[in-house]
C-alpha cells in the first residue's frame, strides 16, 4: 500500500471540497491491502482466496482512508456495490438516493466493488467500469480516472515516439486501437477499460479525464490546467432513465426490427410491434432489451412493455391486426446508441 499516495489523494479531495465541490471516490486496493495482513497461501481456490483477501483488506483500506480524512474533519461513507445493484432498477434508485443525500450532507462516499459476493459473470470487469456507472448514477459533471500513465497515447506507450492525445471528441474503433496492453499486477483493466468507461460517461454528457495520479493534482485537473486526455461529448445530460439504460440495466433479450421501424425510432418515435421481425431471449414486461437492425447492428436499448411470450404470440397474428396495438417500447424509455 502506497500510504503517501493515498494521503496525497485525500489531501487533494479535501481541498476540492473546501472549494465547494462534491466528490465521490471509487477506489481499488482491497485485495492489495488484504495481502499485507494475510496471504491465505494455503487456500488453493483462486476465486475464494481473492474474496477472502478482499474481505480482510477492505476493512484495512477504509481504516487508512478514515485516518487521513479525519485530519481534514471530513466524514466518509463506505459503499460496496455489485453488478446486480445496478441491474435492478429499484436497487439502482435506492443507491442513487443514498449517495446523493450523502453528498448533500458533505460526506465523501468511498465506493468499491463487493468482491466478497461478486462472481465473474456478475461482476464489473474492473473499477474503471464501476466508476463510469457510479458517475452515471449520481449524474456527475466530471469523471476523473487516475492511473500511472499520462493519458491516452497515439500508439502503445512502450514505443518511445508515442505522444499523449490531449482531447478526444469521438470514441471509435480507432480510439480503442491506440490502447496498449499493459495492466497492473493486481488490477484487471488497462487503457482499453478506461476508454470503455469514458465511452459510457461521454454518451451521457459526462466529461471524462484520464491523467497520471502520481504527477497531476486534482485541483488543476478540475480547473483544466493539467497533462492528460480529456474526452468530451456534444450530448447534453439526458433524462434519468437513460442513465440507467446505459449504465446499469442488464440486457434480457433482443429485438430485430425492419427499416421502417429503424427510421421511426431514430426520429424519436416509439417502437411498434408491426416493425419487429425477430424476438430473442426470455424476458418479462419491464426488462431491458437491445434493439438491432436487419444487419445485426445494435442501435438502441429500451424498457419493454410486453413479455417475450406475449410478444412472440402477438407477432404470429396477421400484420393488419397489429397496426393499432400499444407500443412495444415507448420513446421515453428508448435510448438510441
Amino acid at each position: 500500500m502506497d500510504l503517501n499516495l493515498i494521503k496525497s489523494l485525500v489531501d487533494q479531495i479535501s481541498e476540492l471540497k473546501k472549494n465547494g465541490h462534491k466528490v465521490a471516490l471509487v477506489t481499488s486496493g482491497a485485495v492489495g491491502a488484504g495481502l499485507e495482513l494475510n496471504r491465505f497461501s494455503s487456500v488453493k481456490n483462486k476465486v475464494t482466496r481473492k474474496q477472502m483477501l478482499a474481505a480482510v483488506g477492505q476493512n484495512y483500506l477504509m481504516q487508512i482512508y478514515s485516518k487521513y480524512f479525519e485530519t481534514h474533519d471530513v466524514i466518509i461513507a463506505q459503499a460496496l456495490l455489485s453488478r446486480s445493484d445496478f441491474s435492478i432498477r429499484k436497487k439502482y434508485l435506492n443507491m442513487k438516493n443514498t449517495l446523493l443525500n450523502l453528498l448533500d450532507q458533505d460526506v465523501v462516499p468511498i465506493i468499491n466493488e463487493n468482491d466478497v459476493v461478486s462472481t465473474e459473470e456478475l461482476s464489473f470487469s474492473d473499477n474503471d467500469i464501476l466508476a463510469s456507472y457510479t458517475a452515471a448514477l449520481i449524474k456527475a459533471d466530471k469523471l476523473i480516472i487516475l492511473t500511472v500513465v499520462d493519458g491516452l497515447y497515439d500508439k502503445d506507450p512502450s514505443d518511445k515516439t508515442a505522444k499523449t492525445i490531449e482531447k478526444v471528441t469521438k470514441i471509435d474503433e480507432k480510439t480503442f486501437g491506440m490502447c496498449g496492453k499493459s495492466k497492473s499486477s493486481l488490477g484487471l483493466g488497462g487503457m482499453k477499460s478506461k476508454i470503455s468507461a469514458a465511452n459510457v460517461a461521454t454518451e451521457l454528457g459526462i466529461e471524462t479525464i484520464i491523467a497520471n495520479g502520481k504527477t497531476q493534482n486534482l485541483k488543476n485537473i478540475v480547473e483544466g490546467s493539467f497533462k492528460g486526455t480529456t474526452f468530451t461529448s456534444e450530448n447534453n445530460k439526458k433524462k434519468s432513465v437513460y442513465y440507467w439504460l446505459l449504465a446499469g440495466s442488464t440486457i434480457s433479450g433482443r429485438l430485430t426490427i425492419d427499416d421502417g421501424a429503424q427510421k421511426a425510432i431514430l426520429n424519436n418515435k416509439s417502437l411498434l410491434i408491426v416493425g419487429i421481425e425477430k424476438v430473442e431471449g426470455n424476458f418479462k414486461k419491464g426488462d431491458t432489451v437491445e434493439v438491432c437492425n436487419k444487419k445485426g447492428e445494435r442501435i438502441a436499448v429500451g424498457i419493454i412493455n410486453l413479455s417475450s411470450e406475449v410478444l412472440t404470440k402477438n407477432l404470429s397474428q396477421p400484420k393488419e391486426s397489429l397496426k393499432n396495438q400499444k407500443e412495444v417500447i415507448h420513446c421515453d424509455n428508448l435510448k438510441i446508441l
